[in-house]
């Protein structure tokens, strides 16, 4: 932690120091009269803000992402399109750019057997739902099978929720993200309900479906054709956003080698 602290002082005190020696202008009458000037080297502060940086926190997360602010106390990265505040009290080690200087994690706050036990039967019922999806599923029994996986992980993440066990945490936010998902596409499903048979719509048509391509740049960008999109690609991109959600609460989950 102090390496860490004292690296981020001496870069914010480099930054300063640059700037300072910007906004110098030495008098010309202090130049040696017997020495040939030479060509002024521009010295330019190093772009910290918006640059990838990586985080091992102390119980062994690891989070990389753009960083986004940097303060005395704390930095504030994105990170899978979801912002984070980390305390420097709990860095362990920070690192800008390649991550090869980052050490392997070592997992200090394993998940509970409890918890691993019921998120396995939880992650069971998320898997039965993304095959049914397979083959494209029907509208009513979709939201049937939606509502059981949704009443299923709302007792889940209720029960666990106030824990503050950070793998426990990352589980909960990732099948949180996938019901979110899951949801978003049936709302935008509705929008094929009586319309042209072209199946397509505009962001203004719904919120839903403009908060769903704003946050996936990747879906907007397979189902838009100009201004309009494709109903049944959103639908498909976000599917695929909360399998790969589910499939990283299942990594997470899955026992220690």
């Amino acid at each position: 932690m102090k390496s860490t602290v004292l690296t981020l002082i001496l870069v914010l005190s480099f930054v300063s120091d640059a700037g300072a020696q910007k906004r110098k202008t030495p008098a010309a009458k202090k130049k040696p009269v017997s020495q040939k000037s030479s060509p002024p080297v521009e010295t330019s502060a190093p772009r910290i803000i918006g640059s990838t940086v990586f985080v091992e926190t102390k119980n062994g997360d690891r989070i990389s992402g753009e960083l986004l602010d940097l303060k005395a106390d704390s930095i504030r990265l994105r990170s899978d399109n979801v912002e984070s505040t980390i305390s420097l009290d709990t860095i362990a080690q920070l690192a800008f750019g390649d991550p090869v200087d980052v050490r392997p994690r070592v997992t200090q706050s394993q998940a509970r057997a409890d918890f691993l036990r019921d998120a396995n039967v939880m992650l069971g019922q998320f898997t039965a739902l993304i095959s049914s999806l397979k083959s494209g599923g029907d509208y009513n029994e979709y939201g049937r099978q939606l509502g059981e996986v949704r009443r299923s992980a709302e007792r889940f993440i209720a029960k666990y929720s106030s824990g503050d066990n950070s793998s426990e945490a990352r589980v909960l936010s990732l099948m949180a993200g996938a019901m979110t998902d899951y949801t978003w596409a049936r709302t935008i499903w509705t929008l094929k309900f009586g319309r042209s048979s072209d199946g397509t719509a505009i962001e203004s048509d719904s919120p839903v479906l403009a908060d769903a391509v704003a946050l996936y740049p990747d879906v907007r960008a397979v189902a838009a054709t100009g201004e309009k999109l494709s109903i049944d690609k959103v639908i498909g991109g976000l599917w695929r956003k909360a399998a790969d959600n589910i499939e990283r609460a299942r990594s997470l989950c899955a026992p220690a080698r």
